[in-house]
């Protein structure tokens, strides 16, 4: 399948979309929560909710930089590989009257040949996905953060101060941001 990808409109897109925009959110609504958490709750809480904020935080941020790598490496590839102009991709989309004669070939010719397509896109699509997504995936920051998932989670139980409930909210911090600022983009 063939994605027509507009490359100006995401680059405006992930240029408005800048990490450290992001970030001054995350860490100003992290702040209000920890002084909050801090005050009312103690320091254990406090603590329990630190480590699962940052090791989220990490996390989802690792995914961001890398899916975010991902497509532009994609959108340069489609708008460097596209030589069929605008009318081409309007009349014929997916390029089915293109190089093949329909009226040269019988009916089980061109079943095999769509056949031969289907089973080509099938191999290529599944491996060359988790090729082009495994470096989204393996991204530094995304690792980190999950290693500060482990270390905390073990560190918190070892030392008798971890607290599942408290625990389990510090994770639902950065999805709600996470929902802040793509309400704060669409807007914009």
């Amino acid at each position: 399948m063939i994605l027509n990808i507009n490359t100006k409109e995401n680059m405006e897109l992930i240029k408005l979309m800048r990490i450290s925009d992001i970030l001054k959110i995350f860490v100003s609504i992290n702040i209000i929560a920890s002084l909050f958490t801090f005050i009312v709750f103690g320091f254990e809480i406090f603590l329990n909710i630190q480590f699962a904020f940052i090791s989220s935080f990490f996390i989802i941020v690792g995914s961001f930089i890398g899916y975010k790598n991902n497509i532009l490496k994609q959108s340069e590839v489609f708008s460097n590989a596209s030589d069929r102009d605008i009318i081409d991709d309007i009349d014929d989309k997916f390029d089915l009257y293109g190089e093949i004669n329909e009226h040269e070939l019988s009916d089980e010719d061109i079943k095999q040949i769509i056949q031969e397509e289907k089973d080509k896109i099938k191999i290529k699509d599944s491996f060359v996905n988790t090729i082009k997504s495994f470096r989204a995936t393996t991204s530094i920051y995304r690792i980190s953060g999950y290693l500060v998932l482990i270390i905390g989670f073990f560190y918190l139980n070892n030392h008798n101060l971890l607290n599942a409930i408290a625990y389990l909210l510090g994770f639902l911090i950065v999805p709600l941001m996470a929902l802040i600022v793509n309400l704060k983009y669409i807007k914009s």
